[in-house]
């Protein structure tokens, strides 16, 4: 059987956002609270 590796690079963010510990503050507040709403409120901004 065959194996296809395949290089996927993540965004800078993902990177960046993967070194923060679980246990920081703002990924608590990030996953407690549902703030997606704001994009569409400024949408046409």
């Amino acid at each position: 059987m065959l194996v296809k590796n395949v290089f996927r690079q993540n965004s800078f963010y993902t990177a960046l956002y993967q070194m923060i510990p679980d246990n920081h503050i703002l990924k608590q507040i990030d996953s407690a609270i549902d703030l997606s709403f704001v994009n569409d409120l400024l949408a046409d901004r």
